[in-house]
């Protein structure tokens, strides 16, 4: 099930020299996207700031599929590729509110770490049963 994670609007600043919105503003609302969707989840920035939890993105892929321009309205949903113990591949979808078409899709990997080793552990039960609920089919 893909959710709903960030939702915005392309600004002129956001412009490159040929006319579109360059690559860093693509990954601005992905970004956005990823502290909603880790929130949902129940890893609040509370949690990462108390020490209690925290997570290291290890691998990003960005495919681009459609140019956006200043005014374009956009929205992101979200939804889980795969959850394993201590790893979580989720999928990010960019797309135009106006037209419905997706701009950019970016599938990040994260691990859950503990604070005082720095070393991979597991996600919080808590945490692993709300990805469930946000497992996509298989593609």
């Amino acid at each position: 099930m893909m959710t709903e994670t960030a939702r915005g609007t392309v600004h002129e600043w956001q412009r490159d020299h040929m006319g579109h919105i360059n690559v860093r503003a693509y990954m601005e609302f992905f970004e956005e996207a990823c502290w909603q969707f880790y929130a949902m989840l129940g890893l609040t920035a509370a949690k990462m700031r108390s020490g209690e939890v925290r997570l290291a993105a290890v691998q990003q892929n960005i495919s681009y599929q459609k140019e956006l321009y200043p005014g374009d309205t956009i929205a992101v949903r979200t939804g889980v590729l795969e959850l394993r113990e201590k790893v979580l591949r989720f999928r990010h979808e960019l797309y135009d509110t106006d037209t419905g078409k997706v701009a950019s899709t970016c599938e990040f990997t994260v691990v859950c770490l503990d604070p005082q080793t720095r070393r991979s552990c597991p996600f919080p039960p808590e945490c692993a049963g709300h990805a469930r609920g946000l497992m996509l089919e298989a593609q």
